[in-house]
């Protein structure tokens, strides 16, 4: 028996075990880890709804710039629809490549991201008292009949091509805008375009003028059936 104020030597031979702090260490580790992750979360979710903010703004100070409710989820960050600055950016495209074709064209955005206007004279397309594309007017031609194929999900760009007559609806100079508008509307569909995306008339006005309105639509705001 000990003596009494003497510890019993411990015979067990039991010993502190090493790998205890390297346990400790690792669960300090996934701590830390999980806790960045929760930080990370939640400024995330703020970021999100700070977007939201921002657009919800923009939709009240500028009311006929529409914003695509696909922007404000996760979903679809880059869509396109009609009215967000990716649609301008589509439509500004098609504006640059007449105005880079032809000199005298005038391009006015009338709705940003929804509808394009080029308005330039009929000449400019056709051979002058023809009906016949001129040859230097070949790849605009092919680039607006592309971009009107080119349909990205949930919308499509249209074609309203309106050619002038006269104020007082006298005979027009031949061929005519009558002549010259169907004309160009067989010319896009052959090159690939959409028929029911191009859509061609007759308005009143200076004659030989052609006036292009592009817009970009949502498919279901797209009646049915096919256009001419």
């Amino acid at each position: 028996m000990a003596a009494p104020g003497h510890r019993k030597p411990d015979l067990s031979g039991s010993r502190p075990n090493p790998n205890n702090g390297s346990i400790v260490l690792l669960l300090s580790l996934f701590l830390l880890l999980l806790v960045f992750f929760i930080v990370l979360n939640a400024q995330s979710v703020q970021t999100a709804q700070r977007v939201r903010t921002v657009l919800v703004s923009l939709e009240r100070s500028f009311p006929a710039f529409y914003i695509d409710p696909r922007l404000r989820e996760p979903a679809d960050p880059l869509a396109s629809r009609a009215g967000t600055v990716f649609a301008v950016q589509r439509l500004d495209g098609l504006g640059n490549l007449f105005a880079t074709a032809i000199a005298v064209a005038k391009v006015d955005s009338v709705t940003p991201g929804r509808l394009l206007e080029v308005r330039l004279p009929a000449d400019e397309l056709f051979l002058p008292g023809t009906a016949d594309l001129r040859p230097d007017r070949i790849g605009l031609i092919d680039r607006v009949a592309d971009a009107l194929l080119q349909n990205r999900p949930g919308e499509r760009i249209e074609l309203d091509a309106l050619l002038s007559i006269g104020p007082a609806g006298g005979p027009s100079q031949p061929p005519g805008p009558v002549v010259r508008a169907g004309a160009l509307a067989r010319l896009l569909i052959a090159d690939g375009a959409p028929a029911d995306a191009v859509t061609v008339g007759i308005e009143r006005g200076a004659p030989g003028a052609v006036r292009l309105l592009f817009s970009l639509r949502a498919m279901d705001d797209v009646p049915g059936g096919g256009r001419r």
